[in-house]
């Protein structure tokens, strides 16, 4: 099976559960009939969209004015989740890779097919691919870290950004409404409430095991102490502008 293949197997998904997804359903579409994540890079000679390939100047636009990075529709704070793996989500120094996105994106993306939505994972092998396609509720297990075995989506009460070598990464709230985990587009589990500081407390557990609390970086204390509750970049005067400028700075301009 081909890359053709696994396009027209994640259409055929995205036809059937189109219905349920009215944002996405006024969504620009490429060629093969798909829509187009708001924050994807276009290719500057034939202008055809890169779903690989996020365009940083793009996503912070994007997030600095409180828009879906999937959809590119205005975000209510109450519905701001961010879709990652448990390690990233559970362990306090752990960053997301993408950017934050609305909930019907959200249930798009692990529904439909999750590197629609979710750039850091996008570059897999074919192989990998068809672990995705319509019918198989299962993933392709093994050490490849592009390929996680289970997604969790994260439903946050605030976030920042933090600039890093490798990019501009989120730090989240770990004070989470909502934590779901999910496998082969079916959401496995539900927590909510006081069984949210249970999880978290297994992260900090899981944390320590892997590194002393005394060389964790600065953010994993600031992602636990409750000071990134109802913190949103869109809401900071100049996170625009210092963000754009360290994306030059990551661009090498």
């Amino acid at each position: 099976m081909n890359r053709a293949d696994i396009s027209r197997a994640t259409k055929d998904a995205y036809e059937r559960l189109e219905h349920q997804f009215p944002k996405i359903s006024t969504m620009p579409r490429d060629p093969r009939g798909l829509p187009i994540p708001a924050n994807v890079a276009a290719n500057p000679g034939n202008g055809k969209s890169i779903f690989a390939v996020i365009d940083l100047n793009k996503q912070i636009d994007l997030f600095c004015s409180k828009r879906c990075a999937v959809t590119g529709t205005v975000l209510d704070p109450t519905d701001v989740w961010f879709v990652t793996t448990s390690d990233s989500a559970l362990v306090p120094f752990g960053l997301f890779l993408d950017a934050p996105m609305c909930g019907e994106a959200k249930d798009f993306t692990l529904q439909v097919c999750p590197y629609f939505g979710i750039s850091g994972y996008s570059r897999i092998s074919d192989d990998q691919a068809k672990a995705m396609v319509s019918g198989r509720n299962t993933l392709i297990s093994g050490n490849d870290k592009s390929l996680p075995s289970e997604f969790l989506a994260v439903r946050v009460n605030g976030f920042t950004v933090v600039p890093t070598s490798q990019g501009l990464h989120f730090l989240p709230d770990r004070h989470y409404s909502r934590i779901e985990w999910w496998v082969g587009r079916t959401c496995k589990r539900v927590v909510e409430g006081p069984e949210v500081r249970v999880e978290i407390a297994k992260g900090i557990q899981d944390g320590l095991s892997k590194l002393a609390a005394g060389q964790w970086p600065q953010w994993a204390k600031q992602s636990l102490d409750g000071s990134l509750i109802d913190c949103w970049p869109w809401e900071e005067p100049r996170a625009a502008e210092t963000l754009f400028h360290k994306a030059k700075e990551l661009n090498g301009e």
